[in-house]
């Protein structure tokens, strides 16, 4: 779900702005943009958004503005001078040069002095965490109102959909006998001038009647909804999206298999629409935790 979530804190020794938003996604993805650059504050920062937050496309912003952030220092790179020295001191035996090699000399060689940037990384988690902690409160205030609008328009479907299947009871209920005889008659009107065991045609007859009952698939279909509502009102703080999805995509066989046992035009027309909402509430709940 989408949303976004921004804190900031002011002190005289430091400030901390973060800002948080949210796109759908099926999965937690975790993007961190920051003015540091500690990989152990990253891993603290990824660790309490999936905390948190079990699917979406989520950026992190973030801006230290303290001495926490980077505090320089200077580094002596000894290997590389040493190399330097005795190079120069080569050079002064090979080319027969009287000039000492002094301190000032050696200064003007690149990188024998290093200017590296330290981060206090335990302090400056302090100065981030109650802001991030905010941010993501913030933000997860707005998914939920978010969320409680994407319920109202699931279950709307849902109803829809409930709707269609008992339609779908309705006209599915002719009776095996008449499917039965039907199909004798297509027989007999077939095979009058042929010799066929009466017997052989009547079981035939009463498997394919049998497989024209879609009765079971319809029953399974109102149970799969029954447990999708029943997640949709739950107030469980456990994630249930991936447990809709999986209900889904039973919906969606058993109305497929219904498609395929009943050759009526009317029915034909119903499965159709049940799986064009099916694949609307799919695509919402990948958004649902």
């Amino acid at each position: 779900m989408t949303g976004y979530g921004v804190a900031e804190i002011k002190k005289p020794t430091h400030a901390c702005l973060v800002e948080i938003k949210s796109l759908n996604n099926r999965f937690c993805d975790v993007y961190i943009k920051n003015n540091f650059s500690s990989l152990e504050i990253e891993q603290k920062i990824e660790k309490a958004i999936k905390d948190n937050i079990f699917r979406g496309k989520i950026s992190v912003f973030i801006k230290v503005d303290s001495h926490l952030a980077e505090e320089e220092k200077v580094v002596f790179n000894e290997n590389l001078a040493s190399s330097y020295f005795l190079a120069l001191k080569k050079m002064k035996e090979k080319l027969g040069i009287t000039e000492e090699i002094t301190l000032s000399s050696m200064l003007r060689i690149k990188d024998v002095f290093q200017i590296e940037k330290a981060e206090k990384t335990a302090e400056l988690w302090k100065v981030i965490e109650k802001p991030l902690q905010k941010a993501l409160n913030s933000l997860q205030v707005m998914r939920k109102k978010e969320g409680r609008n994407l319920v109202k328009d699931i279950k709307s479907k849902i109803k829809n959909i409930e709707n269609q299947i008992i339609l779908i009871k309705k006209y599915a209920s002719k009776p095996l006998a008449k499917y039965k005889d039907e199909f004798l008659e297509k027989i007999k009107e077939l095979t009058e001038s042929i010799n066929i065991d009466k017997g052989r045609i009547e079981m035939e007859a009463a498997i394919f009647a049998e497989k024209k009952d879609v009765n079971e698939e319809i029953i399974r279909t109102k149970s799969h909804i029954k447990q999708f509502v029943m997640l949709l009102d739950s107030e469980n703080s456990e994630p249930v999206g991936r447990k809709m999805d999986f209900i889904i995509q039973e919906i969606n066989r058993e109305v497929n298999t219904i498609g395929s046992k009943v050759n009526d035009i009317k029915i034909s027309s119903l499965v159709i629409t049940i799986k064009s909402e099916l694949e609307k509430v799919r695509e919402q709940v990948r958004n649902i935790e």
